[in-house]
């Protein structure tokens, strides 16, 4: 899975609030939510495969093939109902 840091700079953006931790660089739920809201490209409150793939894809620093993407897009599926809610987002993170 993307390193914090990286996920990190996946938040930050023009028009977005630079949010950091205050007490260090870790990335707390919030940040992470803002992550996930910003592939949710549907809005419906759920990554489906390709609106998680993106995220991968876009993980800054990161050199991950096509078959590591969906592998872990894949994995990423805990309950298999075919989209990544955002517990399994933040499982499929912090594993």
């Amino acid at each position: 899975m993307c390193k914090k840091q990286n996920i990190l700079k996946l938040v930050q953006s023009d028009d977005a609030p630079k949010a950091r931790h205050p007490a260090n660089e870790e990335i707390d739920e919030l940040e992470m939510f803002r992550v996930f809201k910003k592939f949710d490209r549907n809005g419906n409150g759920s990554l489906d495969f390709s609106e998680y793939t993106q995220c991968l894809a876009e993980c800054p620093n990161m050199e991950l093939s096509k078959n590591d993407i969906v592998t872990l897009a894949l994995s990423a599926d805990l309950n298999g109902d075919g989209v990544i809610d955002f517990e399994e987002f933040m499982k499929h993170y912090s594993d």
